[in-house]
């Protein structure tokens, strides 16, 4: 009787178990109820975004300067100076003997006054756009039309952009006036020596920077000036070049030495480097600037964009240490920004399933929402629409969530137990005791 008994207890449980299963599988209404326990859940938080385009470069000179010997006005002497040596501008490169005193002197002189001439052209041309006014406000015209002889610039009707333009023209007027200047020095310095020795003439460098070539051979360019100012030169594929444009920020670091710099995208080429072949791949040649660095203010600077992850930024002496050991020739890791995204809804990427995630209501409820997705970085990624800065969303489940199922949480000893066994500044022993001798 009692193995018959069992035998039926059996049968009747096993029978209990298979109509709830039944009927929870079959339970298309969602009538039966249903409880999910979420383990592990995270928040949406605010963030900046930026997406980054990897790629490689390496450092060079930014600027070669050619230096020329005319050897119809006279006989090559003698270089001054060596590959490698630095020269400043005013410096001595190079003696010759003229072969016609007259005709040398004659020449210099047409040259002084038409670089002369050049300087009062640029200066007043410095001088008009200084005292040019731009409104703060944009005007219903097309824009302001200035014009330098036979040279018409058009102002942009954005106030902001004109303001830019025009400080761009004077920074390259005033550069360019510097340069005469020097050149004019120089010029004065030949005629002063040819009128003193009758025969010589020394040419000065009319540049900063590295002597880099010198043509022993007397064939022009006679010598190659470098500049010590340096720039990255890299390549992208036909892909990456679709991504990159002009003035796009960049994050360097320079391999030997394993330091940050940033820079700024300043040439992006609208060519191949190769000739293009229909069996090969195309790569363009891209320029990065780098930034320099403001002591005053104590960050690197291009423009008034404040950028995160440069680790040289902020740090002058660090900065200035970079700057003295950065070396032609060495690579450099470039990480191009493309997009950026301020204040981004972010969420880690192992919450969204299929553009999908679990909301954890207010009412204590899983809510399964589409969400549309943004930028990405590293693993979180930029929620576009139907999710706000703090909402919590359960991280993927060993077992499916159902929507619309109530939830629960672990209780966690220092997150929820602890403050209520145990709320920060109450003395249990003191209430303890009063207990006691209240009874």
């Amino acid at each position: 009787m009692s193995t018959l008994r069992r035998r039926l207890q059996l049968i009747g449980a096993t029978l209990f178990i298979g109509v709830n299963v039944l009927l929870v599988y079959t339970d298309d209404e969602e009538k039966v109820d249903r409880i999910a326990y979420v383990s592990e859940w995270t928040d949406a938080s605010q963030a900046n975004l930026e997406k980054k385009l990897h790629t490689t470069g390496v450092l060079t000179s930014a600027e070669e300067k050619p230096v020329y010997f005319d050897s119809s006005t006279g006989s090559f002497e003698a270089f001054k100076v060596n590959e490698g040596d630095v020269v400043k501008a005013g410096d001595a490169l190079f003696t010759y003997k003229v072969d016609h005193y007259q005709t040398a002197l004659a020449k210099l002189l047409e040259e002084k006054v038409q670089l002369e001439e050049e300087v009062a052209a640029i200066e007043k041309a410095i001088s008009q756009m200084s005292s040019l006014q731009i409104p703060d406000m944009d005007t219903e015209s097309a824009g302001l039309e200035w014009t330098e002889e036979e040279l018409t610039i058009t102002i942009p009707q954005d106030p902001v952009q004109a303001k830019l333009m025009k400080q761009q023209f004077l920074l390259e007027k005033e550069t360019e006036v510097a340069e005469k200047q020097i050149t004019l020095k120089s010029l004065d310095s030949q005629i002063t020596e040819l009128q003193e020795t009758g025969d010589t003439i020394t040419v000065d460098s009319p540049y900063e920077g590295i002597i880099t070539q010198l043509s022993k051979q007397l064939t022009d360019p006679i010598i190659t000036i470098s500049s010590t100012q340096l720039h990255v030169e890299g390549e992208l594929t036909e892909s990456e070049r679709v991504d990159v444009k002009k003035d796009l920020s960049a994050n360097l670091e320079v391999t030997e030495l394993k330091e940050s710099l940033t820079g700024t995208v300043a040439k992006v080429g609208e060519m191949p480097k190769e000739k293009a072949t229909a069996t090969t791949s195309s790569l363009y040649p891209i320029i990065i600037k780098l930034n320099e660095f403001n002591e005053e203010q104590g960050e690197a600077v291009e423009n008034d964009d404040e950028r995160e992850g440069g680790q040289s930024e902020g740090n002058p002496s660090l900065h200035r240490h970079i700057e003295q050991n950065l070396l032609a020739g060495y690579h450099v890791d470039i990480d191009i920004i493309t997009e950026t995204s301020e204040g981004a809804t972010v969420l880690k990427e192992d919450a969204i399933i299929q553009q999908h995630v679990w909301k954890m209501t207010e009412l204590g409820t899983l809510l399964r929402q589409k969400i549309s997705i943004g930028l990405k970085e590293d693993s979180r990624v930029e929620i576009t629409s139907d999710l706000q800065v703090g909402d919590k969303v359960a991280l993927q489940p060993g077992k499916p969530f159902r929507s619309n199922a109530s939830f629960i949480t672990p209780l966690k000893w220092e997150a929820g137990l602890k403050p209520t066994v145990s709320p920060k500044g109450t003395n249990w022993l003191e209430f303890f005791i009063s207990g006691i001798i209240n009874r």
